[in-house]
């Protein structure tokens, strides 16, 4: 049910987009494909060390223009995040005997992030921070013995992880035309540990790179555009005809 749930979402988030574009002259949105390199950390146990893991990250995003250079992003993100992680002996009298394993999982993510624009010569310069919403919609456990089950989230001590998760992004990008290139990290705020006391370590740390195509047209930028460069060749058009 989660899967069809956060679909339901998404519809509604495209619905408000258009009806918002009644209110809000500058809105864009479109499409946001990428990959990520996610981690998350976990030293209990017979657990040595933790390595990043690549993923990769689709939905759909819209932005609007709040005063000036100034915008708020949003949107819908379906992300596959991992962690691999390695045991090994806690003292030289403990041997565990348990292979290695990793950790998969798809979640769904809204980012609230607020984008400032520099102007640079043909494209803009883009600085992204704001916080995200997160929630666990699959995962699963897997041993390097062929080993492998289901992530079971909840919050009670019985379950392996909380589904809610809640942090901080802050990156950077470019954007030419209709295409905005961004790299971003996320830290989760939230420990995703169910345990009492929980294991605090349990925070997802991300780095993405992504590439979006906004549909929509910046009014703002077509007025700078038509006054700088449209009424100068009107003017001298008019010119060449007198002459």
């Amino acid at each position: 049910m989660k899967i069809p749930i956060c679909l339901l979402g998404l519809a509604s988030f495209i619905a408000v987009t258009f009806q918002s574009n009644n209110t809000f002259a500058q809105i864009k949105f479109g499409p946001k494909i990428g990959t990520n390199w996610s981690e998350l950390p976990n030293h209990t146990g017979y657990i040595t060390s933790n390595q990043q893991v690549f993923g990769y990250q689709f939905g759909v995003v819209a932005e609007i223009r709040l005063i000036d250079q100034l915008i708020f992003g949003s949107g819908i993100l379906i992300s596959t995040q991992n962690s691999k992680y390695f045991l090994g002996k806690k003292s030289a009298a403990n041997n565990t005997g348990i292979p290695n394993f990793q950790f998969s999982s798809l979640n769904a993510y809204i980012p609230l992030n607020l984008i400032y624009q520099f102007d640079v010569s043909n494209f803009k310069l883009l600085v992204i921070a704001g916080p995200q919403l997160g929630y666990g919609l699959r995962g699963k456990w897997k041993g390097s013995n062929g080993t492998s089950s289901d992530v079971h989230y909840g919050n009670g001590p019985s379950n392996d992880l909380k589904p809610f998760d809640f942090g901080l992004n802050i990156g950077g990008g470019i954007e030419l035309g209709r295409i905005q290139l961004s790299s971003q990290y996320y830290k989760g705020l939230t420990t995703l540990s169910p345990l009492t006391p929980p294991n605090n370590e349990q925070k997802f740390k991300v780095i993405s790179i992504s590439i979006a195509y906004l549909f929509g047209k910046d009014k703002r930028y077509y007025r700078h555009y038509k006054n700088r460069y449209w009424s100068k060749y009107r003017q001298n058009s008019r010119r060449r005809k007198i002459h």
